[in-house]
């Protein structure tokens, strides 16, 4: 059952428009990702009532709070910067909240004790902000947000300015938290793998307006659209001419050859209003077959490719190989990335590559408008 409702949010400054609806479940994590300028953070700042829509309603558990004041929402918030406040000690930046909703001393003190328990913060309680570490902030952030038990919680890139293996690490303790807590949470971020560790569901943002939203493994798996893949940085792109359309399948030509049988997102139509003219064939790693010599063309089915590796490609704990694929057009080569297992291919290697049709997809540019 939905619990949090955006509904038909409209904000506007400098010409600069944010148009939102969707819908959060109690308990679940949303992520808002997208590029820099979307417009996430505004988003935020609207649902905490720190900026101000023109029109549309925002609802926690069917109630409408479009028209409180930020301390009436019962929202917590943990900021980029983790606005904490640098003159008080940790255990009075915890309490301050509290004190505003004129809770009894003897309560705050408990919740304080709970809270530095389950934050493992104990030992920061009587140290101000100034003498923590970017980890320890978080912590602290974290815990005077959640003081308040509030009904829905706000992410602001919080984790953005830490080092990466302080971000790995802070990651998985988020996600245990809100879990551990069933905490309804909004998170906003432009870091592909921190949405895709954290979401239960991602809305994807661009220019104001939300493109898609699904779960981690939809997008991952079927992208609906070229730009979706680009900016998650999934596979291969490579422009196709459509020969052949069919409801669920398409026949392309591409410069890698032709291609045929491939998918299509959700059975629509490149023709659609919705899609943009170019098309592009979507080649995920799951595609790729790296065949083994010896191995007779005959018994393959895949379509069959040859190349020589120009150079390997360390992406965090994964190994990339960059290779060029021979083409019978006299224009240069086509690249291609693939994945491949440390030390397997080389600078300079031959090799013969097989692309499963039934694996790839074609793919619109985009499959909105934008008014």
């Amino acid at each position: 059952m939905s619990y949090c409702n955006i509904e038909s949010l409209r904000f506007v400054r400098r010409g600069f428009a944010v148009n939102v609806s969707f819908d959060l479940e109690k308990g679940k994590t949303a992520v808002i990702l997208g590029p820099s300028g979307s417009g996430k953070t505004t988003l935020l700042r609207c649902i905490a009532g720190l900026e101000h829509p023109a029109s549309g309603g925002i609802f926690l558990n069917g109630k409408n709070i479009i028209s409180l004041p930020p301390e009436k929402r019962n929202i917590g918030f943990v900021f980029q910067d983790f606005a904490l406040f640098d003159h008080l000690t940790g255990r009075q930046n915890i309490a301050f909240g509290l004190k505003l909703r004129s809770i009894p001393a003897g309560e705050i003190e408990r919740i304080i004790d709970r809270l530095a328990r389950k934050f493992q913060i104990a030992h920061l309680m009587d140290r101000k902000p100034h003498t923590m570490s970017g980890g320890e902030k978080q912590r602290l952030a974290f815990a005077r947000s959640l003081a308040i038990q509030p009904d829905l919680l706000l992410l602001d890139e919080p984790l953005s300015s830490l080092d990466a293996p302080l971000r790995k690490e802070l990651r998985s303790f988020i996600r245990e938290k809100l879990s551990s807590e069933g905490l309804t949470a909004i998170h906003v971020t432009h870091d592909v793998q921190e949405a895709f560790e954290l979401a239960d569901i991602v809305f994807l943002m661009d220019k104001g307006v939300i493109r898609h939203a699904g779960t981690p493994a939809a997008l991952h798996e079927t992208p609906p659209d070229a730009w979706t893949a680009r900016f998650l940085g999934l596979g291969n792109l490579i422009p196709a001419v459509p020969l052949e359309i069919r409801d669920a399948t398409a026949d392309v030509m591409t410069a890698i050859g032709t291609v045929r049988q491939v998918n299509k997102p959700q059975g629509r139509s490149p023709s659609d209003s919705h899609h943009s003219e170019d098309l592009f064939l979507f080649i995920p790693d799951s595609a790729f077959i790296i065949h083994d010599r010896g191995v007779s063309a005959a018994a393959r089915h895949d379509l069959q490719l040859h190349g020589k590796v120009s150079k390997n490609i360390l992406e965090g704990s994964s190994m990339r190989a960059e290779v060029m694929i021979e083409t019978d057009s006299k224009e240069k080569a086509i690249k291609l990335e693939l994945p491949v297992s440390s030390g397997s291919l080389a600078a300079g290697d031959i090799v013969e590559i097989g692309i499963n049709p039934d694996r790839c997809i074609v793919l619109p540019e985009q499959s909105i408008d934008y008014e």
